[in-house]
């Protein structure tokens, strides 16, 4: 069988549909994943997280539909950065128009700068997105010496590869969830809206990253982070003990893999003003695969 070549990335890493089934027996319906994954994760604190995952299958047999390898990164704190931007075709005043906007979402090799999309074709390349005929052993004897890159840093890369392929099996979860989000409730309400960033694998939470935007104007990135403010030290005392329990929780969920985690006990807390019932409705959405009114588009 000739291999398919249209293998395109960002599939992969918008949803994990494509390797497991939903099973079901009498009593309950559960997740039977098809392949496995393994996965090297570095977080750093500006909210980026770069991943490098090998998928393949159980039984040791090929597919001509996925790719093995994948090296992204994605920012789970900051979403806006003026050196992203991307060109969309919208309407205005009923005529067809071609625009620049800010990028809504950080994604590693987004940024107009060449250099790093230069780097992220030469990943590519590595990884053999085109043809998905490498093999761990011949990424692994790669020589990171013969290798140059203008701005990825190359100790990360390599660093997180032979983490991944020499590393056990990612844990297996119950879930059906993105590979990543950025997610943001759709209105300003008292002035201020929940951000929850999430990056997971094989149905479970890997990292969770949850903010408060507090509205300062009517432009779309008119808003102080609550985190921010807490690491500047303009904070209140209670906005302090606001974001302690939202890290506590974040903590929680990735632990527990559970978006509920300590429901019943902070649901009906507001520190600071900050009403985390509607914190937790906004995870009960996550949990229920309801997410789409969070996602934000270009525009």
């Amino acid at each position: 069988m000739v291999r398919i070549k249209s293998c395109i990335l960002i599939l992969l890493i918008l949803c994990q549909t494509t390797f497991f089934c939903a099973c079901s027996d009498k009593d309950k319906e559960y997740v039977e994943w098809k392949f496995s994954k393994k996965v090297a994760r570095v977080v750093h604190e500006d909210g980026w997280v770069y991943t490098f995952d090998y998928l393949y299958s159980k039984d040791g047999t090929d597919s001509d539909t996925l790719i093995p390898f994948q090296f992204y990164g994605v920012n789970l704190r900051y979403r806006y950065n003026d050196a992203y931007t991307e060109t969309i075709n919208t309407t205005e005043n009923g005529k067809n128009v071609t625009k620049t906007v800010p990028a809504v979402i950080q994604m590693l090799g987004g940024a107009n700068s060449q250099g790093i999309k230069n780097d992220m074709k030469k990943v590519a390349e590595i990884l053999d997105y085109q043809n998905c005929d490498v093999t761990p052993e011949e990424l692994l004897a790669i020589n990171p010496e013969e290798v140059t890159f203008e701005e990825l840093d190359k100790n990360l890369f390599f660093g997180l590869m032979h983490e991944a392929l020499n590393s056990e099996p990612h844990q297996e979860g119950d879930k059906v969830l993105p590979i990543y989000a950025l997610l943001t409730e759709p209105e300003y309400l008292s002035d201020y809206k929940f951000q929850i960033g999430f990056v997971s694998d094989m149905g479970t939470v890997d990292v969770m990253y949850i903010d408060v935007l507090y509205r300062t104007g009517d432009a779309y990135n008119d808003y102080i982070q609550l985190s921010d403010m807490v690491d500047s030290g303009v904070a209140s005392t209670e906005q302090k003990q606001a974001f302690e329990l939202i890290k506590s929780i974040s903590d929680g969920i990735v632990k527990d893999n559970n978006f509920m985690y300590e429901h019943g006990a902070n649901e009906n807390k507001n520190i600071a003003d900050v009403d985390f019932s509607r914190l937790y409705n906004f995870l009960y959405d996550i949990e229920n695969d309801n997410y789409n009114k969070y996602i934000l588009y270009a525009q």
